[in-house]
């Protein structure tokens, strides 16, 4: 439960920061998708209900905060999700950084596929515009490098909370 809630914190976090912050630190097309990490952390380390009800609660909130079509970052963000799980029962999901900034660049390309489908097929593509092609590499490339820190921090977290919730109270 106690881990529950701190990702749940994390992800309340992260929300606030991908949207107020990155904005006034990192030009448009430099922004990194803090919150496209957090979900494939979501979709590497939870069980399928814990994650994906995190995942709901995390697009909701990037829904909210961002100004985006309610909904349309919420469908994005459980499609990558459960595209994870799904990857799951294929492969074995490895623990290094380096295979997950790999997941995370893949998710990177699956969101900017449903950004450019999705839109259309809900009638949102006349109020919606799409960031042009070229911000697409630059964006990847600084999501991926900052994958390193927030995995690691992750991880952290996660270790801490088991250790604290498996020690038998006195």
């Amino acid at each position: 439960m106690v881990r529950v809630l701190i990702l749940l914190g994390i992800g309340y976090s992260l929300t606030l920061l991908q949207s107020a912050m990155t904005s006034a630190i990192f030009p448009s097309f430099m922004k990194p998708d803090l919150i496209l990490i957090f979900i494939t952390y979501l979709g590497t380390s939870l069980p399928l209900m814990p994650g994906s009800i995190l995942t709901l609660f995390c697009g909701l909130l990037y829904d909210t905060f961002s100004g985006s079509p309610f909904g349309l970052f919420l469908f994005i963000h459980l499609s990558i999700f459960f595209l994870i799980k799904l990857l799951a029962k294929f492969l074995i999901m490895g623990e290094t950084i380096t295979f997950r900034m790999t997941l995370v660049a893949l998710s990177m390309g699956v969101q900017y596929l449903l950004l450019i489908f999705l839109p259309p097929a809900l009638g949102l593509h006349e109020n919606w515009s799409l960031p042009s092609p070229d911000w697409i590499l630059p964006q990847a490339l600084i999501t991926c490098a900052a994958c390193w820190p927030f995995l690691h921090l992750f991880k952290k977290l996660d270790t801490l909370t088991r250790v604290e919730t498996s020690q038998p109270t006195s």
